[in-house]
């Protein structure tokens, strides 16, 4: 697996597991706030649903920064500049 690979897997993966988490039921929200406890998180189901979207969204942010600077070195290039 290649970087870009990753780079496009993680996101989606966050966002799977944010909707999961985001809609389950509030017997999967006890199960979820148990294992957590049992790792002393003690934010709780919604703690984690914040965190997977934060992560998600600095992960995009980050790649098109990283996109958009290869493109402008691409076009200096080009440019002979």
């Amino acid at each position: 697996m290649d970087t870009g690979e990753f780079d496009d897997l993680l996101p989606m993966i966050l966002t799977i597991c944010e909707d999961f988490f985001g809609s389950a039921s509030p017997a999967v929200h006890r199960e979820l706030d148990a294992v957590l406890r049992a790792r002393n998180v003690t934010g709780g189901p919604g703690w984690l649903i914040d965190m997977l979207a934060l992560t998600r969204l600095r992960l995009q942010t980050a790649l098109e920064r990283n996109q958009s600077a290869t493109a402008e070195e691409s076009a200096v290039k080009t440019r002979g500049d």
